[in-house]
């Protein structure tokens, strides 16, 4: 698929593509099932070398990827349910409703895992604040696909409808795609910046968003914890501009006859 808003940023990095399937594509990357890994990793290697990664309800990666992928939410199943993760999301075994049990859960943890739960990770204040997020805050869907997809939008065939496009940029070519989303739409909050995991700013997020009327993009890899498994693969300085389909479309009308053809935008290539 041909893109006038790829052709006109021309990044170094791939735009990819999200989407549902029932059909596992062939030599696809894919992770192990039950195996504990940050799925950003694989998305790193779509960006970075073109390959194809596929998830299915064996093998997310890690609970967050769960809720960000579309697979329902785990973080009511798995290592102790809310109220660990709670914790784990705020200020660790300090913060935790049962710290024996809390304990316990985290003795069992591998070595990585196990700093952090006892530390904490710290992106809520408090176990309250982070248990509100992950029971009413974070959209979770669970869709009937088997599958989903991560592949280069260049490579997204005329029989395939994303359900999101996901630009790969440095703050330049931020800069013009929030211009450009700027432009189309009313008000003064045209890009969602939540807090979360880097998996749920190109999924959970964005299918949020695909449901409103006035869908907005959504801005990510502002994720500590994401950064550190990409690190060594993607510059410190990219960041993802990931936005529903429809809006996608919207986008690309526009790239046609807006930004890109203001000299604001040409006399930076001069």
């Amino acid at each position: 698929m041909k893109s006038e808003i790829v052709k006109a940023l021309n990044p170094e990095f791939e735009a990819v593509a999200l989407l549902r399937s029932n059909k596992k594509p062939e030599g696809a990357m894919q992770p192990l099932p039950g195996k504990y890994v940050c799925i950003m990793s694989f998305y790193a290697q779509v960006v970075s070398k073109g390959k194809i990664a596929v998830f299915d309800r064996d093998t997310y990666g890690c609970p967050g990827a769960r809720a960000g992928l579309g697979f329902g939410s785990a973080y009511g199943e798995e290592m102790g349910g809310f109220d660990t993760f709670a914790a784990f999301f705020s200020k660790g075994i300090e913060d935790a409703k049962d710290k024996e049990k809390y304990q316990a859960i985290a003795d069992q943890a591998n070595p990585h895992v196990r700093r952090k739960l006892i530390l904490g990770e710290r992106f809520h204040t408090s176990r309250e604040k982070a248990y509100k997020w992950i029971t009413k805050e974070l959209p979770v869907y669970d869709f009937p696909e088997k599958y989903v997809i991560l592949k280069p939008l260049k490579d997204v065939t005329e029989d395939e409808i994303p359900q999101c496009v996901i630009f790969n940029v440095n703050p330049i070519q931020l800069t013009a795609l929030m211009s450009i989303a700027g432009s189309i739409r009313d008000g003064i909050n045209d890009t969602l910046t939540p807090q979360g995991a880097a998996c749920q700013m190109i999924g959970a997020y964005v299918f949020y968003e695909a449901e409103a009327e006035d869908s907005r993009a959504v801005l990510g890899m502002i994720d500590l914890a994401a950064r550190k498994n990409v690190r060594g693969v993607l510059p410190d300085e990219l960041l993802t501009y990931a936005v529903p389909w429809k809006l996608f479309l919207e986008l690309e009308e526009e790239a046609k006859t807006g930004i890109f053809k203001s000299p604001l935008w040409l006399d930076l290539f001069e």
